[in-house]
């Protein structure tokens, strides 16, 4: 007796229901993947190459089985900071259930980018595996907390007991792997020694991020690995057929291999993710002989069986050997190679190629490179050889879903082999439906019945002219692909089927080849259009037979003299006779070299990191220039885009003239005095502040520079200035500016005099606030600039109008109302994917009220493109009617507003957490420091003016435009008291010689005390400066006073000692304290009346 189910008929569920029983009659057969006709129609395959190269959490699923070569994504089963460092995060992606052969470290890619790339990657890594036991390539066992120690930009580091940017290591599943020392010296104890993941191959990760961008969210990780290692009956030396070491409950003994037909057997004698067949439910013999079967090798179009030129490279013991282009394009993962040297010497044949990759680095030539699985016996440099790939006619690379059922995978299996898998007489068999001859010839003997044989012909429901194939191709990083086989007909593929196109797209999983799936296509092909089928009842002498064997019929009464057909199905009959259906045998199995694959140019986009330097790094001198000025200039760099561009002048000592950020091609070096080997350095900067290499130009100043109003170097001394300046700050005057310091309103000058229209007041008890003079009025006036008002006045009219159309959008608004409040909002979102590339723009709108008199209204706009986010959000809350706040938040790297007078103008913009404004009146301004060109003005903190560095054009200082000036603890120090006593000191506070001051210091002294001295010539008044420093702030009281200037007058008139002046070296960065004194002296009596007046003392110096 005899059972038969056909997996391509409509019931293959009772198999799962019997869950692979096996049926206890007589003679038992059962059929599952009837060979070209068990193929699987389209079911978004797409959607399933996504799901295996991305990256999952663990959340209940199982992790997949890896046979044969494939790269995958992950599942994450572990993710923390380094023991709370969150500079530091520790990922373990789990890859597959099960040892597998190989996790190849070198294939990592990161976000997509190959983590060779040294661009992308600068500080390069660390790969470890653990079948490596010590040294270079073994398992990383140091704490990855703290500041890299060691860097290799592009490669992988060679000391597992350094901390890298990022660290790999690999364990591939074995039952008694350890924990990874890596994470336990890392993670605090997160992560310990029973941490061992046995049975799971996986990868332990470190990554350190930067402010560069290396990594914008959780890396995301994909590898390929060579899977499961196989048990092959072939080298099973205990069994018929088998020569070797390799046993059937013996895993240590297998080996890694894609054969199709060994990855089926693999997954029919698994007890943990398949059915766990015992060696004895299995015809092992049918497995040796379809596996031989599935590892045919055949020939490419790309070398059409014959040796062809090839340049490569690769050292001795390595398995990496870079090709040129065209060899790469031709070389099939999984097929294999033959490679001969320049002197036609063997290298290796049919050494398998395990993996091939391409990669183009920044600014650079793309590299290709292939993985095979026996190294070289030579080293080679671009040696101009020969190379010959073939390719087997059945592999499998791919990943089992462990979370699908066990037929459901079965088929899958079979299907990427054209199998045949039959349960007789207890045992499973497995045959592949290829070219074969007759094992059995049915004559009208053994045909029963009336009906004879039905015939069934053609049916146009199955019927195709156009067959898609949809398969993973590994040279593209196992990105579906499609091959396309269509009918051969004249004109075109459909003129055989009235014009109609009868497409059929199919999905192969396990497939990687492109020149395999167009067989696969060409096989359905054929067999769709050669549809006759025939089915009758016969003697159970055709128990001989099984499913998928060729039989020859006989048959005199429709013809048959010996028309050959292969059965499909066969099932038992009561009565003991048995149905048989077959299909008309042709040889639509033969290999076909099919058209040559074109494998696409890299894409290599713009990545955030790329900019180049400037170019045409040119200096004009002063003397050649049209303007009379000095100047640098450059070009645009053309490759990728700038934003800015950082200028850098040294001179020929190495000193630090410029470093500055320009937004154009140009920058003035009027400023530099006549020298040589001044070496200037510009660099691009992009829009994410990524800064190339700088282009350097060393140049020679030949013409002094042109003079211009600004105060230059020793332009104030005494001799040009002395007298007008101390005769302005001694006192002002009806036509001058005075500047007034006062907790209140003034009603005079300081010096009693009537106030003037331009006066100013200093209100010291208003943090500094500025006031004008109001002659009108009588009154002060705070200082206020009409640009920021009319700015101000046109913001508000802007605000005003967007609140109106906001508003309105409202009202459009669905609001949904409770007994408890009402909430509006309006979402939006428009997105855009092309490959890796996606962009997208969102709005959130929300306006929420409740009973207890809370209110809140929020608007939020985010454009991301990459990654790269430009976000507007607008708030409002309010709190029972209290406490109510607003805001408005931009987040980007620049922010402008523009006019629209057509030529982009911004009165302002942000970048880099700088506000620029091209023209402002302001009102009013509050300010710590301010900065024009090289001039700093800035507060002593006790509400006294410094102006520091050249800040003093003599030109426009009026006759006598100050008064008074107040002490400063900057570079210029200013002091005055009233009454100067007979003995009197005045003091300046300490302050510090700046670093790059290029003058000595300036000392003026003066006083207008009037001292009548004694009768004789030794009796005398004395005005003496003096000076004391130290190294320290705080040592300056300890040191003592040098005296470094003296007036003295004799006699017995009054005297009014006026003024004295005298320059002083000094020591940058020292500390320093100056004092005036007056002292009297003599044997006579002092006598007649005294008068005092302001007397003061002030140090000046001038600095760049």
């Amino acid at each position: 007796m005899a059972f038969m189910i056909p997996a391509f008929l409509s019931k293959p569920l009772a198999f799962i229901t019997a869950n692979w029983a096996k049926i206890k009659i007589a003679a038992t057969v059962i059929t599952i993947g009837v060979g070209v006709k068990g193929f699987m129609e389209a079911k978004a395959l797409m959607a399933k190459g996504q799901d295996i190269l991305g990256q999952k959490t663990s959340q209940g699923g199982k992790i997949p089985v890896i046979y044969g070569r494939r790269r995958v994504g992950s599942t994450i089963v572990f993710m923390n900071t380094a023991n709370n460092r969150s500079k530091d995060l520790l990922v373990v992606y789990a890859l597959s259930v099960g040892e597998i052969d190989q996790i190849e470290l070198d294939t990592i890619e990161i976000n997509g980018v190959s983590i060779k790339d040294p661009i992308v990657f600068r500080q390069g890594y660390y790969a470890g595996s653990d079948k490596i036991a010590s040294g270079a390539g073994s398992l990383c066992t140091f704490d990855q907390r703290g500041t890299v120690t060691a860097e290799n930009a592009g490669g992988s580091g060679t000391d597992p007991a350094q901390r890298y940017r990022m660290v790999f290591n690999a364990h591939h599943g074995a039952d008694d792997q350890t924990a990874d020392p890596m994470l336990i010296a890392s993670s605090g104890g997160q992560w310990t020694s029973s941490h061992r993941v046995r049975g799971i191959a996986y990868l332990a990760c470190s990554y350190e991020y930067d402010t560069k961008g290396m990594f914008s969210s959780i890396p995301q990780l994909t590898v390929t690995c060579r899977g499961k290692k196989l048990y092959d009956p072939r080298k099973d030396g205990s069994i018929s057929g088998g020569t070797g070491s390799h046993r059937y409950d013996t895993p240590s003994t297998f080996e890694w291999s894609d054969n199709a037909t060994l990855c089926l057997l693999d997954y029919m004698r698994d007890n943990e993710y398949g059915k766990g067949l015992a060696e004895s439910d299995i015809n092992l013999q049918t497995f040796q002989s379809a596996a031989t079967t599935a590892e045919a090798l055949q020939d490419t179009p790309d070398f059409d069986g014959s040796y062809s030129s090839a340049t490569f490279s690769g050292l001795a013991g390595a398995g990496i050997i870079t090709v040129d282009g065209d060899t790469w394009n031709g070389s099939k993962i999984g097929g294999n190679l033959n490679l001969k040297d320049a002197s036609g010497n063997v290298e290796f044949e049919d050494n398998v190629i395990v993996d091939a990759t391409r990669y183009q680095p920044y600014d650079a030539n793309a590299i290709y490179q292939l993985v095979v699985q026996n190294a070289l016996s030579n080293t080679y440099t671009n040696e101009a050889g020969q190379a010959l790939v073939k390719v087997e006619r059945f592999s499998c690379n791919g990943v089992v879903d462990a979370n699908k059922n066990i037929l459901e995978n079965t088929q899958e299996l079979l299907s990427n082999m054209r199998g045949i898998l039959n349960y007789i007489d207890g045992k499973y068999e497995v045959t592949l439906e290829d070219t074969g001859s007759s094992s059995f010839t049915v004559t009208d003997d053994h045909i029963i019945g009336e009906s004879g044989i039905t015939i069934n012909y053609e049916d146009k429901a199955q019927k195709a002219n156009k067959v898609v194939v949809q398969f993973f191709n590994a040279l593209k990083k196992y990105e579906m692909d499609t091959a396309t086989v269509l009918h051969d007909a004249s004109p075109n593929f459909t003129s055989d089927d009235g014009g109609e196109e009868l497409e059929l797209v199919i999905d192969f999983p396990h497939i990687v080849n492109k020149y395999v799936a167009y067989n696969m296509g060409k096989a359905i092909l054929g067999r769709s259009r050669n549809q006759m089928t025939i089915s009758f009842t016969a003697v159970p002498e055709l128990y001989k037979v099984k499913v998928g064997d060729i039989i020859t019929v006989v048959y005199t009464p429709v013809g048959f003299t010996g028309k050959l057909f292969r059965i499909e199905a066969m099932a038992l009959q009561p009565d003991g006779l048995v149905a048989i259906q077959a299909i008309e045998y042709l040889d639509i199995y033969t290999w076909e070299a099919p058209p040559q694959e074109n494998i696409e140019p890299i894409n290599n986009p713009v990545a955030n990191f790329a900019v180049k330097p400037p170019a045409g790094l040119t200096f004009t001198d002063s003397g050649s220039s049209s303007t009379g000025r000095a100047f640098l200039t450059w070009s645009e760099p053309t490759d990728f885009p700038n934003h800015t561009y950082r200028v850098r002048i040294v001179d020929s000592s190495s000193n630090k003239l410029t470093n500055k950020i320009v937004d154009q091609e140009f920058v003035d070096l009027d400023y530099l005095p006549v020298g040589s080997n001044y070496v200037a350095s510009v660099s691009s900067i992009n829009s994410v502040n990524e800064e190339s290499d700088a282009a350097t130009l060393t140049f020679t100043v030949s013409t002094p520079p042109v003079a211009t109003a600004d105060v230059k170097d020793d332009a104030i001394t005494l001799a040009k200035v002395g007298a007008d300046v101390i005769s302005a700050i001694d006192a002002g005057g009806a036509g001058s500016t005075q500047l007034i310091k006062a907790t209140s309103a003034p009603t005079t000058r300081t010096d009693s005099s009537a106030l003037q229209a331009q006066d100013l007041w200093v209100d010291t008890d208003d943090d500094n606030q500025i006031y004008v003079r109001n002659a009108a009025n009588n009154g002060w006036d705070k200082a206020r600039d009409a640009t920021l008002v009319t700015l101000y006045n046109s913001l508000n009219s802007t605000v005003t109008s967007q609140g109106t159309a906001i508003a309105t959008a409202q009202s459009d608004i669905v609001t949904v109302t409770s007994t408890a409040g009402a909430n509006a909002s309006a979402i939006t979102s428009l997105n855009s994917t092309t490959g890796t590339n996606t962009s997208n723009i969102s709005t959130n709108a929300s306006a929420i009220t409740t009973i207890n008199g809370n209110a809140s209204a929020s608007y939020v706009l985010k454009l991301n493109a990459n990654g790269k986010v430009a976000q507007m959000v607008l708030n409002s809350n309010a709190s029972a009617g209290t406490g109510a706040t607003s805001t408005i938040a931009f987040l980007a790297d620049t922010f402008k507003i523009d006019n629209d007078a057509g030529t982009s103008i911004s009165p302002f913009y942000v970048t880099g957490g700088t506000v620029y404004i091209n023209n402002a009146r302001i009102n009013e301004l509050e300010a710590t420091q301010l900065k024009i060109d090289d001039v700093t003005i800035s507060s002593d903190g006790s509400g006294n003016l410094i102006i520091k560095s050249n800040g003093v054009n003599t030109a426009q200082i009026q006759s006598r435009a100050t008064s008074v000036f107040a002490t400063a603890t900057g570079a210029i120090g200013y002091w005055y008291v009233d009454n100067l006593p007979q003995t009197g000191v005045v003091t300046t506070a300490v302050f510090q010689a700046p670093t790059n001051t290029e003058n000595n210091f300036m000392i003026l002294g003066n006083t207008s005390i009037n001292a009548n001295s004694g009768s004789s010539t030794a009796d005398w008044c004395e005005l003496q400066v003096q000076r004391r420093s130290a190294s320290t702030s705080g040592g300056v009281a300890s040191a003592s006073y040098a005296t470094i200037a003296t007036i003295r007058k004799r006699g017995e008139t009054g005297e009014a000692l006026q003024s004295i002046v005298a320059n002083d070296s000094y020591t940058a960065d020292y500390y320093y304290q100056y004092r005036i004194t007056l002292q009297t002296n003599g044997t006579g009596t002092l006598y007649g009346t005294r008068s005092y007046g302001i007397s003061g003392i002030q140090v000046i110096v001038t600095y760049r």
